[in-house]
């Protein structure tokens, strides 16, 4: 059994987890629409249709699942509200500022990679955003491998997509723990055998996480 003592904010015992799979948005990169929604000046009522129209859409979903692009979704977004052509494209341009990384898990994930945990990533994605932020962050190319949702046209929490994840590193879910800010994705992962934590904020994750490492 592995004990870890040189970190006095985390403890480590060592047991049967080996594996630790992180979700990427709301968990290592911040994504809050409405508050990025608000930072762009737009009127509230502007601001409630196209939050509503853009990232509670289903081409929003189908953009994470990858059976869209980009150019297809902002036309479908500009013929449901064509009088919002000029501020769905700002909003779809400038959308990727808002994922800033959440130091305090990203520092826990560097420190479980250095302790010897094979690190995961499994997230809803969608393709040219997920490769900015793989390019400018090192902390998602780090990990040793991952399933992101537009590379299997499956989304979270379908069965599917932790199954692919199990399969493609040969995983044995009862050794891998999964930390997800979505509680249907939490509790999909369970059901299949995972050790599972739903994150809501960043010291209760390192609490919840400790009694399982």
């Amino acid at each position: 059994m592995r004990y870890v003592y040189n970190n006095p904010k985390l403890f480590f015992k060592g047991g049967i987890m080996k594996n630790i799979v992180f979700d990427i948005g709301n968990v290592l990169l911040d994504f809050h629409p409405q508050e990025f929604l608000k930072g762009l000046g737009f009127e509230k009522n502007i601001e409630d249709r196209l939050y509503k129209l853009i990232f509670l859409s289903d081409e929003w979903k189908e953009l994470d699942r990858g059976s869209i692009d980009y150019e297809v979704a902002e036309k479908i977004f500009k013929t449901k509200a064509p009088d919002l052509k000029k501020e769905i494209s700002i909003v779809l341009d400038k959308w990727h500022e808002m994922l800033i990384p959440i130091e305090a898990n990203v520092n826990l994930l560097k420190s479980l990679k250095d302790y010897g945990y094979n690190i995961y990533y499994l997230s809803n994605f969608q393709k040219d955003v997920y490769e900015k932020m793989y390019n400018k962050h090192d902390f998602l190319r780090i990990g040793n491998g991952g399933v992101i949702s537009y590379q299997v046209n499956t989304l979270k929490p379908d069965h599917f997509i932790y199954a692919i994840l199990l399969s493609k590193y040969n995983l044995n879910p009862s050794e891998t723990l999964f930390i997800d800010d979505n509680f249907d994705n939490i509790e999909e992962a369970k059901k299949i055998g995972f050790h599972s934590v739903l994150f809501t904020n960043c010291d209760e994750l390192k609490n919840s996480i400790k009694p399982l490492l």
